[in-house]
């Protein structure tokens, strides 16, 4: 009886140090993924960073400022440019709504788009832009 108790008491503990066993080696495995997600995560965090500051530095004023000049071709404002809402003329009743159809230039017929000489046409990029 002490003989058989005594081995039931061995096998238990090979179980439960096999248990234990298995529960530090997940517990190490669980361990280092999350150390492998914390790194991944500080090196987004950085080129996150890297992105904020080349933004800051692309869009500092004087920068965009240059930009626009050099691609742009702006003019400053004149004063004579500036109107007022009240010296716009009103458009007369009935010319050009919405219900005469014929008048929209992208009009559809039988489901196909119709195009005329009141298109838009694409106009050839500035020769200083592009890449």
């Amino acid at each position: 009886m002490i003989r058989a108790f005594n081995l039931g008491m061995l096998a238990l503990t090979v179980m439960i140090c096999f248990g234990l066993y298995r529960v530090t080696h997940a517990a190490q495995e669980r361990e280092g993924d999350l150390k492998r997600v914390e790194a991944q995560i500080g090196a987004q965090q950085r080129a996150i960073d890297v992105l904020k500051a080349e933004w800051t530095h692309l869009s500092q004023p004087a920068k965009m400022q240059a930009m626009a000049a050099r691609y742009l071709n702006l003019q400053p404002m004149k004063a004579t440019q500036i109107a007022y809402l009240t010296d716009i003329p009103m458009r007369p009743e009935g010319v050009g709504t919405m219900s005469d159809i014929s008048a929209i230039p992208f009009a559809k017929e039988n489901g196909q788009p119709v195009y005329d000489a009141s298109a838009p046409v694409p106009q050839a990029k500035p020769a200083g832009v592009g890449r």
